[in-house]
């Protein structure tokens, strides 16, 4: 009986385009998860957090969810992350000190160069797995004009609550932010 169930079970691991971005983009993400909580200090750790949503955004775009993954960019990336990094620059003396990194400056420009150009060689050549993907959404579902009339709209189908909670949740961030920083700087005198 447990023969038939482990026969069942494919063993090989998935090759497809998609499949290796995926768990490309999953190993940074759990990298930079991980370099976020183990820094010590705050601004790095900021800077570290910001890879991690970037990353969860790309998640997104290889689901196909665009609207999702500028969302993810503009709320948690552009709102909270950079909240919490102005306040910290502007409240204590973090930045007045050089950003030191530790990977030498030419190796990672290196890297980012050659990673740049190996996306946009990859970009030039069409992928056949996502134009033969099927779409999840109904058509017109995820279009501009749907999702401007449904982030306004007070019904059932309506994001217009979550579009509010938004807001105030990027005001506890930068009320937050204020406050970590004020302490820091209190626990240094």
């Amino acid at each position: 009986m447990l023969e038939n169930l482990l026969s069942n079970i494919p063993l090989t691991f998935p090759t497809g385009g998609i499949d290796i971005a995926f768990y490309a983009v999953a190993f940074v993400i759990l990298a930079m998860a991980v370099c976020t909580v183990a820094v010590k200090n705050v601004l790095k750790s900021a800077v570290f957090l910001i890879f991690t949503f970037v990353g969860t955004a790309i998640l997104y775009m290889l689901l196909q969810a665009e609207f999702i993954a500028l969302a993810q960019v503009m709320v948690y990336v552009g709102g909270v992350v950079i909240f919490v990094v102005f306040t910290i620059l502007l409240t204590s003396h973090l930045g007045e000190d050089n950003f030191s990194v530790n990977i030498p400056r030419t190796f990672a420009a290196g890297a980012l160069s050659v990673a740049f150009v190996m996306v946009m060689v990859k970009s030039l050549f069409p992928a056949k797995e996502l134009a033969t993907m099927p779409s999840a959404a109904p058509e017109g579902y995820a279009g501009l004009k749907a999702i401007a009339l449904r982030l306004l709209d007070y019904g059932p189908s309506g994001y217009i609550i979550p579009f509010e909670i938004v807001s105030v949740l990027l005001l506890a961030t930068l009320i937050s932010a204020v406050t970590v920083a004020r302490k820091e700087k209190e626990e240094k005198k």
